[in-house]
């Protein structure tokens, strides 16, 4: 074992302690669950997911404010609230298997 094993009565059991043991490696399934891993870099993933998410929100709330003030026509509104939840719920998906699968 590594250490030197000393006997310690209590209640009238014997109990091994072991003392000076090395440090051993952290599990590997512990590893692979902190550290980061996907196809493409995680952390530019979310950065660019954030931006494309983003971008989507502004358009989608500019066309919304055109629309309340009837210079555009409310048609575009729901097309482009209908293309935010679409890329929005891609970029997620794209997120999740990069970082889970990759």
């Amino acid at each position: 074992m590594g250490g030197d094993l000393r006997g310690l009565a209590v209640g009238g059991a014997q109990f091994a302690i072991i003392r000076n043991m090395p440090n051993e490696d952290p599990d590997v399934v512990e590893k692979l669950k902190t550290d980061a891993r996907g196809v493409i870099n995680p952390q530019m993933v979310r950065w660019i997911a954030f931006f494309v998410i983003t971008a989507s929100l502004v358009a989608c709330t500019v066309l919304c404010i055109l629309a309340i003030w009837q210079f555009t026509e409310s048609d575009a509104v729901w097309r482009a609230i209908a293309t935010f939840i679409v890329v929005s719920i891609a970029t997620a998906i794209f997120t999740f298997v990069n970082e889970k699968l990759g």
